[in-house]
């Protein structure tokens, strides 16, 4: 009956149910379904995909309010420094710098509203390109995701949305320029856009950061 929680089943092996905290060592992240959420040395994470040799790519489920664009890598790197040493310790490096290219709102063609992708971001090759990964002689950090990111992992709007974040979810920012002087953002009500101010946000959303680990 471990399995069993709220009606719903989390088959993915051994590991903790979604809301029980717990060290690393109690997890095996090569059982985990991606979509999975866990709570780890005190935060809360989706688990996004398996990236082979040990690596997994995960998402915190919450944001750090009030972040821009513009100035988000401070705020996770404010967060990672405050991360349990047993977390930091499993954390790969990533390019020291993303080579994100732009992607202007206006060029970009969409799938239908529920699903809200992209279809045509071969037209923007660098940020087609822009996929996090394990990169040797990086730096071990948190990173926000970029819209190819999303757009592979992410279904559709529903997937996206961080509902249960009072009262009505939460925005968060992607690392993807839009045109000059705007982001890319995951709106409150998971759909993607580039069509929001740089340096535009509050305390409704925020930087949203992502990691890859080793176990």
């Amino acid at each position: 009956l471990r399995g069993i929680q709220n009606g719903a089943m989390y088959d993915d092996g051994p590991n903790p149910l979604p809301n029980e905290d717990s060290a690393p060592a109690a997890f095996d992240f090569s059982t985990m379904r991606p979509g999975r959420i866990f709570t780890m040395a005190g935060e809360q994470y989706r688990y996004l995909e398996n990236q082979g040799s040990g690596n997994h790519l995960i998402i915190r489920n919450n944001v750090i309010s009030n972040a821009r664009f513009h100035n988000q890598e401070s705020f996770i790197d404010t967060w990672y420094s405050g991360l349990d040493a047993s977390v930091r310790n499993m954390v790969q490096p990533v390019a020291n710098t993303f080579t994100t290219g732009a992607i202007p709102h206006e060029d970009v063609t969409w799938t239908d509203g529920t699903i809200n992708r992209p279809t045509n971001l071969h037209d923007f090759p660098e940020a087609d390109a822009d996929v996090s990964r394990v990169v040797p002689g990086g730096t071990p950090r948190a990173f926000p995701l970029s819209v190819a990111d999303v757009t592979r992992l992410f279904g559709n709007r529903q997937e996206r949305r961080l509902p249960h974040i009072p009262p009505y979810g939460a925005y968060w920012m992607l690392r993807t320029p839009g045109a000059s002087g705007h982001g890319w953002i995951v709106s409150m009500g998971g759909w993607m856009g580039g069509d929001r101010l740089n340096t535009w946000g509050g305390p409704e959303g925020g930087a949203r950061p992502a990691l890859i680990i080793n176990q």
